[in-house]
């Protein structure tokens, strides 16, 4: 009978196998076919270029529970490195292990269609390698390690015990040195992972474990590292050796699979103290050298390694005395001085203890640099003033004023001031907004270079204290309820807002990690790592500063003796300071070794008392003792000339304290050192109400009753100059001055 193809005119040719072409060519769909397959000479339609490289991923080892899958995928780049595309196959050395379908999806088992792959049956725990090919080039294999279902993964420290196993160096102490003196070399610790199926140890059969340090800055993990045991292409497949990094603790955990193990912590030893050593000096610059000791008693702060000890370096007055992070402390050609300090400050050092563990150190450096030139430096001040209050269509004004007596372009200001203070970097002036006055409140932040204003008008308050390093202030809101406090952030300009009422105020710690907030008799502390802690005192404070070197807080107030000290590394309470009364105003000397109380007067009519408290202490560790001692001194102004006062300056220098108040015409001095009281009287006998001190001490720049600003030359106690303010403070909505009003400078900061 005639075939069919015969009948329709089809001439017959031998049949070629599409299976069979896509066997031997590698997947490729080609137009032409062809007449056999099995010639064995490699088949290239000459449609895709030949890759130079492939690399596949996961790689170089994988761990698959039986019955789960993994998605490989490959990138092909050419001989210039650039990526190509074209069909890939993935191969498996052990198809009873592992099997690939065509788009790359690997189970651990078998699919049920390599075409298109739904279900995975489980096959047998082992090993296989996977590879990824095309045009003839393949891969670096994958090993993929299949196992059964993993119930936990446990740790075990290998150096643990009287005799630790090698390589591990036995730490001496609870936690892992930087520098063993005895050695000069850093120790190390092994880990061991281990992966249990119900019950029963399956570590031999899953393959490579992933370590983590949760905080790489502690630790370094290695499991490359030599004398580590189950290595596979150089490689530990469940070893990891550990050395320190850092200070601080950091959670270690392995990985396989899809299961981790609880974490085990490991600790590099903390920083315990630290001791400052100038050994260096110009006219315009001093080297400032750390010495630190850590809790195992090792000095690790060496030439060798001190550059990579995360200290932090602090200026107390950042715009006059810069230093950097190699403890060069430089000063401005204006002059001016300031207190250097190098601290352990979290979470960048002491990271990931808790409670947090800052550490200051044992002393601090005092640096006073000239001016460049004989002649005084002229002084930028900013001027404002309350007068407008809530007076309707009054608008307040801050003025620049240059010394002598240049008056800059006047600003105007969305609402009415009650305080103005610079940053220590001289960038940007805070003013405080009482929601109760004119206008839309909220803070006003001026950037002095441009004279330009912006307004946070969820931020109303009065500005308290601003960090050493110009990154936060705090502002409390006592009129609007309920009060709250604000931590403003230079940085993105927004406020978080903290539940305090009554704060009156505040002072950071000399590295910026902490505030101390006074609120009657309750004591905050703001951390910028820590929760906000709440701390009962004994009886009301009203003024709080930290000692200059920074482990210690004193609290005018806190105790009914006078004075109460808290440590700063844990807040807790060390020591109190008994004085004649309870001081208005306390403040820290550059010397960090004295603080400076002023009390109000015992008696009226009598005089307010100076105590000069000096701290002995060589802190060390978080919990440092200390010891006060207090001289009072008598202001010696007579029974009528009681006062009460509204400000202490101190000078840059720590030499003298500058006290003024609305009850005197003239300001107080009192010479710390001398120990003696004197007085500058402004011109006119006109009242001070608010001063401020130039960077280099020469000028007392005070707003006063007479609606001027007096320049009181610090050296003679001349009024040398009175400038006044030809379009007032306060104006109106024309721009002239507002009439029928008291608008007086009694709001004064100096550029630092």
């Amino acid at each position: 009978m005639e075939s069919l193809s015969a009948r329709q005119g089809y001439i017959s040719k031998p049949r070629v196998s599409f299976r069979c072409v896509l066997a031997c060519c590698g997947g490729l769909i080609v137009l032409a076919m062809l007449p056999s397959c099995s010639s064995g000479k490699a088949v290239n339609s000459g449609t895709f270029p030949v890759p130079a490289t492939i690399t596949i991923t996961p790689a170089p080892a994988l761990s698959l529970e039986l019955g789960t899958n993994q998605a490989f995928t490959a990138a092909l780049q050419n001989s210039a490195k650039a990526s190509i595309t074209e069909p890939v196959t993935y191969q498996s050395t052990n198809t009873a292990v592992v099997t690939v379908a065509a788009n790359g999806l690997a189970c651990a088992g078998s699919w049920d269609n390599l075409a298109s792959p739904t279900i995975c049956t489980p096959g047998q725990v082992g090993v296989a390698q996977v590879t990824a090919t095309a045009n003839g080039v393949s891969s670096p294999p994958t090993t993929v390690y299949v196992h059964q279902h993993i119930d936990s993964v446990a740790v075990q420290n290998l150096c643990t015990g009287s005799e630790p196993n090698p390589p591990c160096t036995l730490p001496r102490h609870p936690c892992q040195s930087l520098l063993e003196r005895e050695t000069q070399l850093p120790q190390n610790t092994v880990y061991q992972a281990r992966a249990f199926s119900r019950g029963t140890d399956i570590t031999s059969s899953v393959g490579q474990f992933t370590w983590q340090a949760v905080n790489p800055a502690v630790a370094t993990l290695s499991s490359t590292a030599s004398g580590l045991g189950n290595i596979v292409n150089n490689v530990s497949l469940n070893e990891v050796e550990v050395t320190a990094k850092g200070p601080g603790v950091t959670p270690i955990f392995a990985t396989i699979g899809t299961a981790t193990s609880n974490p085990v912590n490991f600790t590099t030893c903390a920083v315990q103290s630290i001791a400052l050593q100038v050994t260096g000096s110009t006219d315009s610059s001093k080297t400032i050298v750390p010495t630190v000791t850590d809790t195992a008693g090792n000095v690790i702060s060496t030439t060798t390694n001190v550059g990579a000890l995360p200290l932090t370096w602090s200026s107390s007055e950042s715009a006059s005395v810069s230093v950097s992070t190699s403890g060069v402390a430089s000063g401005s050609s204006s002059g001016g001085g300031a207190t250097v300090i190098a601290s352990c400050t979290p979470p960048t050092c002491n990271a990931g203890f808790l409670p947090t563990l800052p550490i200051y150190p044992e002393n601090a450096v005092q640096v006073i640099l000239n001016p460049s030139s004989s002649a005084a430096p002229a002084a930028s001040v900013y001027v404002s003033s309350t007068g407008c209050g809530n007076i309707e269509n009054c608008v307040s004004t801050v003025v620049p004023v240059t010394t002598p007596t240049t008056v800059g372009t006047t600003i105007d200001l969305p609402a009415t001031p009650d305080s103005i203070l610079f940053d220590r970097q001289g960038v940007k002036i805070y003013m405080g907004t009482n929601s109760g006055l004119l206008g839309t409140k909220g803070l006003m932040v001026l950037t002095a270079s441009a004279n330009a204003v912006i307004q946070l008008v969820s931020t109303p308050g009065k500005v308290l204290a601003i960090s050493p390093d110009g990154t936060t202030a705090v502002i409390s809101d006592t009129a609007d309820a309920p009060n709250q406090v604000f931590i403003f952030d230079a940085g993105t300009n927004t406020s978080l807002a903290l539940p305090i009422s009554g704060a009156t105020a505040a002072d950071f710690s000399p590295d910026s990690l902490k505030a101390y907030i006074v609120a009657g008799s309750t004591l905050y502390v703001y951390s910028k790592v820590d929760a906000l802690q709440t701390i009962a005192l004994r009886a009301s404070a009203n003024d709080v500063a930290f000692f200059s070197e920074g482990a210690f807080a004193y609290l005018a107030g806190g105790d009914p003796s006078g004075v109460m000290v808290r440590r700063t590394c844990d807040n807790g309470e060390a020591d109190t300071i008994a004085t004649v009364a309870t001081p208005t105003f306390i403040r820290a000397l550059p010397n960090a070794t004295q603080m400076l109380a002023l009390a109000p007067p015992i008696t009226i009519p009598g005089s307010p008392t100076v105590d000069l408290i000096t701290a002995t202490t060589a802190p060390a560790g978080c919990t440092p003792p200390v010891s006060d001692s207090v001289i009072s001194f008598n202001l010696g102004q007579g029974v009528s000339h009681t006062f009460t006062a509204t400000q202490m300056i101190i000078s840059g220098d720590g030499s003298k304290a500058y006290i003024l108040s609305p009850d005197l015409k003239g300001i107080v001095v009192f010479n710390i050192g001398a120990q003696i009281t004197s007085t500058f009287s402004l011109s006119g006998d006109a009242v001070p109400l608010q001063a401020s001190l130039t960077p280099d001490d020469s000028l007392l720049l005070v707003g006063a009753n007479d609606g001027m600003l007096h320049e009181i030359q610090t050296a003679t106690g001349a009024d040398v100059a009175q400038v006044e303010f030809p379009l007032s403070l306060c104006l109106n909505a024309a721009g002239e001055r507002f009439a029928g009003i008291t608008c007086n400078p009694d709001l004064v900061s100096v550029k630092p």
